[in-house]
């Protein structure tokens, strides 16, 4: 029997949070996105009218210069520049790592877990660094709830893991 075969989804809920089984009844893997238009409806608006104004200086920029290349490169990169805002992030926990949209890191790896109010920070180092900006794995909790979170990441990190900030 392959191995996918014998994982089943738990339950999803509203806010996308996912929960996989294996066949043994252990939870195996949890996934959820996060969109920053849902959550943050302020920073929406501001957004809209940032694309607004942009796109009407690509049209004044467009019949002055009589060149579309430069305002469309420009709306691509904002385009490509918010993609995250609207599309939202995807976060997983898995058996072998734990992912924050393109970062990963591996449970092994995990030296210390930082439990804040609406994140939970997965870091190499024992001690808050500042390099856990760049090595460690954000998770932004905001739409899940922060207990299931912590009772995966638990199973999963080893002994001489230490929790900060609980």
């Amino acid at each position: 029997m392959s191995r996918s075969a014998s994982y089943s989804v738990l339950g999803d809920n509203d806010n996308g949070l996912r929960h996989v089984s294996d066949g043994e009844g252990k939870q195996a893997e949890m996934t959820w996105v996060l969109k920053r238009s849902v959550t943050d409806p302020d920073k929406f608006d501001k957004l809209k009218m940032i694309y607004g104004l942009a796109i009407l200086f690509a049209i004044i920029a467009a019949f002055a210069t009589k060149n579309l290349v430069l305002p469309v490169v420009c709306l691509v990169v904002l385009v490509a520049s918010t993609y995250e805002f609207f599309g939202g992030r995807k976060f997983a926990l898995t058996q072998t790592v734990a992912k924050s949209g393109p970062n990963e890191i591996a449970w092994g790896a995990v030296r210390s877990v930082h439990v804040r109010s609406e994140e939970i920070y997965l870091s190499p180092f024992s001690k808050e660094s500042k390099l856990d900006a760049f090595r460690g794995v954000k998770l932004s909790i905001q739409n899940v709830s922060k207990e299931n979170v912590l009772e995966f990441i638990r199973e999963h990190v080893g002994q001489d893991v230490q929790f900060l900030g609980e």
